[in-house]
């Protein structure tokens, strides 16, 4: 052959002592996840008012987790999500327990099981524990982590998924064709332009044949699961129905540029950085009209705050050691082609979010692991040392400016939740009932005043 797919001799398999470490990680990035949820609290509207929070759809997601009914048309880009994930939320509904506690306890599992399953990945990937420990704590130190670990949301579970991916992916052992099928499946089930990480993942560790077999197995099976969701969730949409996904032209960067219904206009420079900085690095946020028909905190074109050196430190040192990470991904020869396929993963992303959505940290979980994925590989660069001491920087200065941007973003939201064209055009109970207006940039539902009301100070 001239790819050779096998496990390369000399590399280690996981121990009982890897798995105990991902277990402790666990509890600790499930605690990080909970006290995300204690800040959040503040804001009372979150659970009820849409795009608030950095454009999340707090509501209709704790909605589709924990019930039927509702409206679960986002299924048209996330196929199956609504029967995979909610037989958990309803299971702890119809135990008495409060629907959006619910949604809360079951991200706060999902976001330990992510931190664990990174965790393993960089084992497979030949870091030692102690250093992998460093980069494990820096994935939950990322103002990626800090930021949606404490807010209902599905990008965590569709993170699970793709680190899913990776994990079998960079695995030793051979695995059974069912697991194939499971990655497959829960990377087009949760969000279809994430099945490509289950795509290049069966591609990197199988032959042709079983790879054509696996992938058009899974989307028959995921066709078939979103039929009979079509028919038990209330107003859920068919994956494979056009209709619905030329919906999502209207979310693409150019197209609305075009429509003059974003503000700042398409700016892909923009795009990138939000992509392989913000994601680490959090950056301020301000208070904008998005689409023109509602207000929402974005962190997509502002800069470091005045007076602040953590940030600045953070990012520095972020960027140094994400370059010694490609440096180390090009001598570790060990796992050349998982590696390779993480670079292809990381590519797609690229060119999705370059293009896709008005705030790309919006959908950072989607990416921050492959961030990190190659930022862990600085310790096969020469100067090992400086490589452990940048992430404990990052980690260190990058924590501090996480948080202060996380409580930023709490008050200004809670400002914005108590407008009253706010409490009116994005509450999801309104929404639910009454069609979206469709957007004219020259005569917002928004009043001026409201825009001017909530900036940061």
């Amino acid at each position: 052959e001239i790819v050779d797919r096998s496990a390369v001799p000399g590399r280690i398999p996981l121990e009982r002592q890897d798995s105990l470490v991902a277990l402790g990680m666990a509890f600790v990035g499930m605690a990080v996840a909970i006290w995300g949820f204690t800040q959040t609290a503040q804001v009372d509207a979150l659970n009820t008012h849409l795009s608030i929070f950095l454009q999340a759809d707090i509501g209709r997601v704790a909605e589709n987790l924990t019930t039927t009914s509702g409206a679960h048309a986002r299924t048209a880009v996330h196929p199956i999500a609504s029967i995979l994930l909610y037989p958990f939320g309803g299971l702890l509904t119809a135990l008495g327990v409060d629907p959006v506690l619910a949604a809360q306890a079951f991200v706060v599992l999902i976001m330990g099981a992510n931190v664990a399953t990174f965790s393993l990945i960089l084992r497979l990937l030949g870091l030692p524990r102690s250093v992998g420990a460093v980069f494990t704590v820096l994935f939950m130190a990322s103002a990626c982590f800090i930021f949606w670990g404490g807010i209902i949301e599905l990008f965590p579970f569709a993170c699970f998924s793709i680190l899913f991916a990776m994990f079998m992916m960079f695995r030793i052992q051979t695995a059974h064709w069912g697991w194939w099928v499971a990655v497959n499946m829960l990377t087009l089930g949760l969000t279809t332009p994430n099945w490509v990480f289950g795509l290049i993942a069966t591609a990197v560790r199988l032959k042709l044949k079983p790879f054509l077999v696996i992938s058009a197995s899974s989307l028959f099976f995921v066709a078939v699961l979103a039929i009979v969701q079509n028919a038990t969730f209330e107003k859920a949409a068919l994956f494979f129905n056009p209709s619905p996904l030329k919906y999502e032209i209207n979310y693409f960067q150019p197209t609305m540029d075009a429509r003059g219904t974003y503000e700042e206009g398409w700016k892909p420079v923009n795009n990138l950085r939000n992509m392989y900085v913000t994601t680490i690095v959090g950056m301020p946020v301000e208070v904008e009209h998005q689409n023109a028909v509602e207000l929402a905190t974005t962190n997509q074109n502002t800069n470091f705050p005045e007076g602040e050196i953590s940030p600045v430190l953070a990012t520095a040192a972020w960027v140094v050691l994400f370059g010694l990470g490609i440096w180390g991904a090009t001598r570790r020869r060990e796992v050349r082609l998982p590696l390779a396929g993480a670079g292809l993963m990381l590519l797609s992303q690229t060119a999705l979010y370059s293009i896709y959505g008005e705030v790309t940290f919006l959908y950072s979980l989607h990416f921050m692991p492959l961030l990190l994925l190659f930022a862990s590989c600085a310790w096969f660069a020469p100067y090992r040392s400086i490589a452990v001491g940048l992430a404990c920087a990052v980690i260190v200065f990058g924590g501090i400016n996480n948080e202060r941007r996380l409580q930023e973003t709490i008050s200004t939201a809670d400002c914005l939740g108590n407008l009253d064209s706010v409490m009116h055009w994005q509450s999801w109970e309104t929404i639910k009932k009454e069609p979206r207006r469709n957007a004219d940039p020259d005569n917002p539902d928004i009043p001026p005043e409201d825009l001017e009301a909530c900036k940061v100070s």
